[in-house]
């Protein structure tokens, strides 16, 4: 369990501290002073409607005030969801800057997390500010009132709190993998994971995708393209997806994709943790599904050699290869290379790499294509295959060109700046 399902589940295990049942507080004038990340018991039985309408035009009925100053910088929730408050309720925020006359609400929200009509909004605080805070009821009448809680939290959904593989936020952009177990993966309704795989020809690959720590439902769907046929959908209600990828009667390579996201119908959750198991893939071709790799590249400052690979489609009218590049130095700056013949030209311009083209090189250098590693050395990049780069202008790859790629970047020796080279990728076009 990592840090934010820590952070999650602390959240819940606050001492509820007692707020005065006098209603001082029923009017933002009046407002309590609150602190920290905590679960807040209230008494909305004597309150009045502050004649203030929120949510639509909507009033908060019977509300109470509070005003909280934030102890971090980050995105806050703010909630009566999973508490025992046994009636609809309705919650909005407000800068505390604002005066009562002028309220500035940040956002509402009424009935918005589950069967039970409670509520839960998040919003961006700032360490030091003060914010106006307000609950009551959705509905009129008597038993639309009463005992109630609600809890301010860390927002374990905050986008800031993503995991190392990004950015593949979407196809295009899908992160290649291997075998093996990935752990601390993130993903919530609005920031799903993309990743590609490929299957060899005669092989199978089993795709689990596991949360069993944490509480939101993830769904999983595999895909043969970007918006390509189906593969197959995980969507058990467990604490376990899974999919079994067939290739065995198949004749050549299966290019994969996979989308994992958070249930878009969970009532309760907008996020989740989860780790990632794969066996089964990789394919003896080569580059990941397309193109064949050749040229050995230099080991870099991380002691491995770093490596180019292509997925998507060889066909020239599918527009669809994306090269992704591993095992760089974290953060190094790069760009990728094409042209259409190879060529060998050890450590060119003092580079501890070797250059695997030749003839005329295009370098794809345009908005959005020069790239800068993450965390773990990972760097990737869908092509234009009509706007091939090249010193006099774009080229379109047609059925059969063969172009190769290659991959330059930044990297240091014993303190000094330095740059290498991936190996290169041979891509022939059908």
């Amino acid at each position: 369990m990592n840090a934010k399902t820590l952070l999650l589940g602390a959240s819940l295990l606050f001492i509820a501290p007692t707020l005065a049942a006098a209603q001082s507080n029923d009017d933002c004038s009046g407002a309590t002073s609150i602190t920290g990340f905590n679960t807040f018991n209230f008494d909305n039985s004597s309150a009045t409607a502050s004649g203030v309408n929120d949510c639509n035009g909507l009033p908060v009925r019977k509300d109470l005030w509070y005003e909280w100053t934030a102890p971090a910088t980050g995105s806050v929730r703010f909630e009566t969801c999973g508490t025992n408050t046994g009636f609809e309720t309705r919650i909005a925020v407000y800068t505390s800057s604002s005066s009562c006359g002028s309220l500035n609400l940040l956002i509402c929200g009424a009935a918005n997390c589950g069967a039970n009509g409670l509520s839960r909004v998040a919003f961006p605080a700032v360490q030091g500010q003060s914010y106006l805070m307000r609950v009551g009821s959705r509905q009129v009448g008597a038993g639309n009132n009463g005992a109630g809680q609600f809890v301010l939290s860390p927002d374990p959904c905050d986008p800031a709190q993503d995991d190392v593989l990004e950015d593949n936020d979407d196809c295009a952009s899908a992160r290649p993998m291997t075998d093996g177990t990935t752990n601390d993966l993130w993903c919530s309704k609005s920031d799903p994971d993309w990743y590609s795989f490929c299957v060899d020809a005669g092989g199978t690959m089993s795709i689990d995708v596991l949360f069993a720590t944490t509480p939101g439902d993830i769904d999983i769907f595999a895909f043969d393209a970007c918006g390509g046929g189906s593969l197959g959908i995980g969507g058990s209600a467990s604490d376990n997806e899974n999919l079994l990828i067939d290739n065995s009667a198949g004749l050549s390579p299966l290019n994969v994709l996979l989308r994992v996201e958070l249930w878009q119908g969970d009532p309760d959750f907008d996020c989740n943790d989860y780790s990632m198991v794969i066996g089964g893939s990789g394919c003896s071709g080569g580059g990941g599904g397309v193109g064949t790799p050749y040229c050995t590249a230099n080991v870099n400052s991380t002691g491995s050699i770093a490596n180019t690979t292509g997925s998507g489609s060889d066909v020239a009218a599918d527009n669809n290869l994306t090269l992704s590049t591993s095992s760089l130095p974290a953060n190094s700056f790069a760009f990728y290379l094409a042209s259409t013949t190879q060529g060998f030209a050890p450590n060119p311009g003092g580079s501890q790499g070797n250059l695997c083209l030749s003839g005329s090189i295009g370098r794809y250098v345009g908005p959005g294509q020069i790239q800068q590693a993450n965390a773990v050395g990972a760097i990737s990049l869908a092509l234009d295959l009509t706007q091939i780069p090249q010193p006099t202008g774009f080229v379109t790859a047609i059925a059969g060109d063969t172009w190769n790629f290659q991959a330059w970047y930044r990297d240091a020796v014993g303190g000094s700046a330095t740059s290498n080279f991936t190996d290169g990728l041979s891509v022939t076009f059908q």
